[in-house]
Formats: C-alpha cells, sequence, structure tokens
C-alpha cells in the first residue's frame, strides 16, 4: 500500500502534469478510513462561494473544489489520493481506464503512471527494479589503495542515479550545487533544451530569476506543454516513488574489475529511548562482497544517535578466525576517525 509520504508526492506531481486535485477545506471531526485508490460515489449538494460546493461522500458531508460547471444534484465518482494535510481526491473520470476501456479524456504518460499507482496495476519487473541501482562500469581500476577515495566514489555514484535529481536541483538553484554535476544525472543528459546549459552566461553567474527558469527547463520531465514526459525517465519517477515508501535504496554494480557488491542504505525510526527527540531516525547501511579468497562478507552498519553499531559476518570459518583477529585494530581506526563505537561483532553468517 503506497503511505502517507508518497501520496504527499502524488499530489505534487499530480497537480504539475495533471487535471487539479480536488481538497477538502475541513477535515472531518470523524476520520473517514479511506485508502489510497480507493473509489466512491459522492452526491452535490449545494454550490458555496469561492467557486466550492457541498458535498456527500459516504454520509461526510465535506466542502470541497469541483468543475465550474458542477450543478446540486449531480452525481460524481472520485478516487481518494491521501488524507494528509487534508483529505484529497481526483476524479475517477480522469483516471486511466483498464486496457480496452474507451475514454475521452487524454493524459500524459506521468499521468497515466501516476493513475497506474494508485490502481496498483504497477507492472511487477517494475516493483522488482525499483529503488535499485544498477552500474555497468567499475568505479575503481582496480583494488582500493585510498579508503575515504573509495568512499568518495560509492557516493557520488549513488548521487548521480538520478533518484536525488529534483532536491539536487533545488541546491543548485541556491548556489551550492555547480550546474556541470546536474547534467551528468540521467534527466540531466535526456533534456531537450540541455545547449542552454552550456551557454557562457551561466557558466559565469546566473541571477536567481534565470536559475528558476533554466530549472524548469532541464526537467524533462516538464516540458512546455505539460503533456507528455520523456519515455526514459518514466522508471525514474517509479524509483523515486518506491523509495519513498520503502525508505531504502540499493546499489549493485562492480567496485573494481570482476568485484561486485551490493550496498543497501535504509533508513529507520529510532528506537525511542529517554531524552531522545520525537523524529530522531536510524540509518542502516549494509555491503555485500564475494571476496576471491575470504568468500561471502556482509558487513552491516547501524547509524544511532548515539553512536555506530557494527556487525561483520562471513561464511567461511577461516575468514571469521582473520577478521576477529583484525577486530581491534578496525574499532581503533574507526574511533581515530570520530566514530563512537556502541557494538562490534564478528560471527559466521547464518547463510
Amino acid at each position: 500500500m503506497i503511505n502517507n509520504d508518497v501520496a504527499n508526492q502524488l499530489q505534487l506531481l499530480i497537480k504539475a502534469v495533471a487535471p487539479p486535485l480536488i481538497e477538502v477545506a475541513d477535515t472531518p471531526l470523524e476520520a473517514p478510513k479511506w485508502v489510497p485508490g480507493q473509489r466512491l460515489q459522492a452526491v452535490v449538494l449545494a454550490s458555496l462561494p469561492n467557486e466550492r460546493f457541498q458535498v456527500m461522500v459516504s454520509d461526510h458531508e465535506l466542502d470541497m473544489n469541483l468543475p465550474r460547471n458542477t450543478q446540486p444534484g449531480d452525481k460524481i465518482d472520485l478516487t481518494f489520493v491521501s488524507a494528509q494535510p487534508r483529505a484529497t481526491f481526483v476524479l475517477t473520470r480522469d483516471i486511466p481506464q483498464p486496457q480496452g476501456a474507451q475514454t475521452d479524456t487524454k493524459l500524459s504518460q506521468t499521468a497515466r503512471f501516476l493513475g497506474a499507482l494508485l490502481r496498483g496495476d504497477v507492472p511487477a519487473a517494475g516493483k522488482d527494479q525499483a529503488g535499485v541501482v544498477a552500474r555497468a562500469m567499475p568505479i575503481l581500476s582496480g583494488p582500493p589503495a585510498d579508503v575515504p577515495d573509495l568512499a568518495s566514489r560509492l557516493g557520488k555514484a549513488l548521487s548521480q542515479s538520478g533518484l536525488f535529481y529534483e532536491s539536487h536541483q533545488a541546491q543548485w538553484v541556491a548556489g551550492q550545487r555547480p550546474l556541470a554535476e546536474l547534467l551528468q544525472e540521467p534527466q540531466g543528459k535526456l533534456s531537450p533544451r540541455l545547449e542552454i546549459a552550456s551557454a557562457p552566461v551561466l557558466q559565469e553567474a546566473a541571477t536567481a530569476l534565470e536559475k528558476n527558469q533554466l530549472a524548469s527547463a532541464l526537467t524533462p520531465d516538464r516540458l512546455p506543454v505539460r503533456d507528455q514526459v520523456h519515455p526514459q525517465t518514466t522508471g525514474l519517477v517509479q524509483q523515486q516513488l518506491e523509495v519513498l515508501d520503502g525508505r531504502h535504496v540499493v546499489w549493485q554494480g562492480q567496485v573494481w574489475p570482476g568485484q561486485t557488491m551490493e550496498w543497501k542504505v535504509e533508513e529507520r525510526e529510532a528506537r525511542q529511548e529517554e531524552n531522545a527527540p520525537a523524529d530522531a531516525t536510524e540509518w542502516q547501511t549494509s555491503l555485500r562482497l564475494h571476496m576471491p579468497r575470504l568468500g561471502n562478507i556482509n558487513a552491516v552498519l547501524n547509524l544511532t544517535p548515539k553512536g555506530v553499531q557494527l556487525k561483520l559476518t562471513a561464511n567461511a570459518s577461516p575468514t571469521v578466525i582473520t577478521m576477529k583477529d583484525r577486530q581491534a585494530d578496525l574499532q581503533m581506526s574507526m574511533e581515530a576517525s570520530g566514530l563512537k563505537i556502541l557494538s562490534f561483532a564478528v560471527d559466521v553468517a547464518d547463510e
């Protein structure tokens, strides 16, 4: 099920590329137990000032915005989108019909994709790959000699995956990220106005207004007519929504030629402890590698407000013994870097 965070993202995206959302002015005292994607029939009771209408939806009288030609007594079909920050709907007629059905409504590819998300009809293949960043080319030319450089390159590979393009775009507008980095991401490479970015005036400096205008031009799913998306960005939109829903990203690829790695980053709710902030979060990052001599190795780090919890496992007993022999050295190195180690375990993998 799509949670509230993803539903909020759907609202923002639908506003940009599809008919306006129907928003309720005041939340009912008894909150309806509707779920995103649920279809409801409504009856228009009366017209109100400011082009709003009093509508009965499942025994709840709601004040909502509807098309101007709506009349009291009309029956309309609504699809529920989200309860936060207020109850929000779209007209069911504006959501794509099942394959083979006839409809006069012409929707953009993005709107069709969002409609499929609301109905839970996202193709299974897309769901399997959502949130997974795959890289074919190795990050390094050989085994790393500089650990900080490896960490930097891994972070860059994830950052430039396109999953965070909109936030990076906002950073660029605020002068916090160079334009060259923005254009290295998949969306930037697909922009139909990429040549604008090479103008000398943009290389020197640009006003905030110019940056805002160019930001819109560089967003491939927001073309001037706002009725189409680049076909190669649809998968990225799906991945972005799935990352918001699952709160994790998986990177898969070659660290250096012949050495593959799976890297997972996940956001988790922090354990409620005394004096802990109500909105505190924890992060878990894990690595999975198969080394030629050491076999399968897993590393899991839990990053908490109080410090780091580390667990290393391997499927080969000699490898576990080797790691235990060097455990103290690794812990001292991590603490010298400013990390507070709360726990450090080395064990044989359960697999």
